[in-house]
C-alpha cells in the first residue's frame, strides 16, 4: 500500500476518483446535484457556442453589407492622382488584388420640389465598378451601366430615392458650394441629373449615397483637377488580409511611379467603430454567457463537499493505508474534473450540432413558433467556427477545474485520527 504515496499514486487516485463517480452506492442526493452540475455545464456550453455561431453569421452578413459601398481596400495620394490610369494597371496585377476601380467623393446637396438632403456623390466608371463592388446585383430599378459620359444621370441610394421623393426618369438639382471669385464667400452651383437607376443594400452604411458616371463628376469637384479628388478602390481576394495588401500596394506605388504622397486604409479601419463595436458586443455576450457556464461549474463545489463529507471515513481509511494529501487531493480533483467534463462535452456536441443545423431547426421554429412569419427567426444566419468552440470548452474546463481545487483541498486536510475516533 505504500504505493498510495509514491511515484505511482496518481494511477490510485484516478482510479479511486472514477469509482467514486461511477459507484451506484453513493448518496443519491449527492448524485442528482452532480448531474445537476452537469446539466448546467451542458446548457451554458451548449448555449455559448449556438450564440457566438449566430454572431458570426450576423457579422459576416453585415460586413459584408458594408463592402458593398466601401472598399477593401482605398489608396489616395497628396497633392492627387494625375496618371491614376498607370497607378492602376500596375496594381492589378499585384498578388491578392483582384480589382482595381477609380472613384472621385463630392459632398452636395440634393433638393428635388421641397425636399432637401446632404448627401455624399461618388463619380465611377460602372465597367471597372464591378470589379471592386457587387452594387450591380443590388441594383432595385434601372441598371449601372445607365451611368455613361455626358449623360448627366445618377444612380441613388433606396433610403436617399424614398426620403427624396424619387423615382426612376425624376430629375434632381445637386447642389454644390464653390468659393467666389473674390474668396470672401461662397456661391451655389446647380447641377441637374435624371435618376436612372436606384439600389439596396438593406443597409444603413451606403443607403444614402449616390453615383454618377466619373466624367460627370468633374463638374461637382469644386474647382479641383480630377486627379485631386481621385481615389483607387481596391478588391482583394480574402479582406481579413486587406490591410497586407494596401501596404504592399502603398510600397509598390511609392517605388514605382515616385512623387505624390501616396496614403490609403482598409476597411477595418474606415469603419472601425462599426466593428469594434461588433466585437465589444461579441466579447459581452461571451462572458454574460460564460456566466451560465460557472453556476454549473461551481455546483461541482457544492457536490464535492458533500462527497468529501460522506467519504471522510474511506478518507481516513486511506490515509492510514500509507495515501498521501497529494493522493487524496488528486482523488476529488479527478471527480470534480470528470463531472465538469462530461457536461462541456456533451453541451458542446450539442452545441456543434444544433450550430450546423441552424437553418435548418431556425426554419422549423418559425413555422411552429410564428407561422405568420413576423420575426423572420429563419433569417438568423449562423456560422460555427472552431476557435469559438475551442475558446469556449477550455474556458469552461479551466473554471471546473478551479471550482474543485476548494473541497479537493480540505479533503486532503482531514485527519483519519480525528475521523476513526468516532467509528
Amino acid at each position: 500500500m505504500a504505493g498510495l504515496s509514491g511515484p505511482g499514486s496518481r494511477i490510485p487516485a484516478l482510479f479511486i476518483g472514477l469509482r467514486y463517480l461511477l459507484s451506484r452506492r453513493d448518496n443519491r442526493f449527492i448524485s442528482f446535484t452532480s448531474l445537476m452540475s452537469m446539466a448546467g455545464l451542458t446548457l451554458g456550453v451548449l448555449a455559448l457556442i449556438v450564440v457566438l455561431s449566430v454572431f458570426n453569421g450576423s457579422q459576416g452578413v453585415q460586413r459584408d453589407k458594408v463592402l458593398i459601398t466601401v472598399p477593401h481596400a482605398d489608396i489616395w495620394a497628396e497633392p492627387g492622382l494625375p496618371n491614376w490610369e498607370n497607378a492602376a494597371g500596375l496594381l492589378s496585377g499585384q498578388p491578392g488584388i483582384t480589382g482595381v476601380a477609380p472613384y472621385t467623393l463630392t459632398d452636395v446637396l440634393l433638393s428635388q420640389q421641397g425636399y432637401h438632403q446632404v448627401t455624399r456623390v461618388r463619380g465611377i466608371l460602372p465597367m471597372q465598378e464591378i470589379t471592386v463592388s457587387p452594387l450591380a446585383e443590388h441594383m432595385r430599378e434601372g441598371s449601372l451601366d445607365s451611368l455613361q459620359p455626358g449623360s448627366r444621370n445618377i444612380v441613388l441610394g433606396y433610403y436617399l430615392a424614398s426620403n427624396l421623393r424619387l423615382f426612376i426618369g425624376d430629375a434632381v438639382n445637386l447642389i454644390v458650394p464653390r468659393p467666389n471669385e473674390a474668396g470672401t464667400g461662397v456661391s451655389l452651383d446647380i447641377q441637374r441629373f435624371t435618376v436612372s437607376g436606384i439600389f439596396d443594400v438593406q443597409y444603413d452604411i451606403g443607403s444614402e449615397l449616390a453615383y454618377v458616371h466619373l466624367d460627370d463628376s468633374l463638374d461637382l469637384l469644386q474647382g479641383r483637377e480630377e486627379g485631386q479628388a481621385l481615389h483607387l478602390r481596391l478588391a482583394t481576394d480574402d479582406i481579413d488580409r486587406a490591410d497586407e495588401y494596401l501596404a504592399s500596394a502603398l510600397a509598390l506605388l511609392q517605388q514605382q511611379l515616385p512623387g505624390p504622397d501616396y496614403r490609403g486604409q482598409d476597411w477595418s479601419t474606415a469603419q472601425a467603430a462599426l466593428f469594434n463595436a461588433l466585437k465589444l458586443e461579441k466579447v459581452m455576450t461571451t462572458l454574460i454567457l460564460m456566466m451560465i457556464v460557472a453556476i454549473g461549474a461551481f455546483n461541482i463545489v457544492s457536490t464535492l463537499v458533500m462527497v468529501v463529507a460522506d467519504k471522510q471515513a474511506d478518507i481516513a481509511i486511506l490515509r492510514t493505508m500509507g495515501a498521501g494529501q497529494g493522493t487524496i487531493l488528486g482523488i476529488f480533483l479527478v471527480q470534480g474534473s470528470m463531472i465538469g467534463l462530461l457536461g462541456i462535452m456533451a453541451g458542446a456536441i450539442g452545441g456543434i450540432l444544433i450550430a450546423s443545423n441552424f437553418e435548418w431547426l431556425a426554419l422549423w421554429m418559425e413555422r411552429v413558433l410564428d407561422p405568420q412569419g413576423l420575426y423572420l427567426i429563419s433569417q438568423l444566419p449562423a456560422v460555427l467556427q472552431r476557435g469559438d468552440v475551442v475558446m469556449t470548452c477550455s474556458m469552461a474546463l479551466l473554471i471546473c477545474f478551479l471550482a474543485t481545487l476548494y473541497p479537493a483541498w480540505k479533503a486532503s486536510r482531514i485527519l483519519p485520527a480525528q475521523v476513526l475516533r468516532y467509528e
